[in-house]
């Protein structure tokens, strides 16, 4: 391509380069994966500078706090999360003290993980935290561009549930 084409793709204006926005523009997945990718690396950016835990960890600890016990395998389901990135974190968890996690042969040969009463102390702070970082995000989001949000990206997601990639 070339320089003066690759510039007038890459700039608009005197902005910052946009190569993620033109692909956005014409690819409404590309905009969605986009929007996901910037969300959860700024999340992880916050969660980590801040509290000393990851995405990941901040999505055990969520879930925990919604279902008290779970064994790893339903934990990682329930986070949507890889089991194996849900056991290193819980690992972490169990380090700091806001996990605990128990063998168990009622239900197998599972773990079963729960937050210690500090964990459940810590998860309400990360609910507060979440909830401003969240109203930040939505500011100039009326109840109702919220609710139709929600309602097409939990559309999106049934839809994703059925993809056939195969084609």
């Amino acid at each position: 391509m070339p320089a003066a084409k690759k510039l007038e793709v890459e700039q608009v204006s005197n902005e910052r380069p946009r190569t993620a926005g033109t692909l956005a523009r014409e690819h409404l997945a590309v905009l969605v994966s986009t929007i996901g990718m910037r969300l959860n690396r700024g999340a992880t950016a916050y969660y980590r500078s801040a509290w000393n835990i990851g995405a990941v960890e901040w999505r055990l600890i969520m879930t925990l706090k919604s279902i008290s016990s779970l064994n790893v395998g339903e934990l990682s389901e329930a986070a949507d999360i890889d089991k194996a990135a849900a056991s290193r974190s819980l690992a972490i968890l169990q380090e700091r003290g806001l996990v605990s996690v128990e063998q168990t042969r009622s239900r197998g040969r599972a773990a079963i993980a729960k937050l210690t009463a500090e964990g459940r102390k810590f998860a309400v702070k990360l609910t507060e935290v979440s909830r401003e970082r969240d109203a930040r995000l939505f500011r100039e989001f009326t109840p109702s561009d919220k609710e139709r949000l929600r309602e097409l990206l939990n559309q999106l997601f049934r839809s994703l549930e059925k993809a056939d990639w195969e084609r």
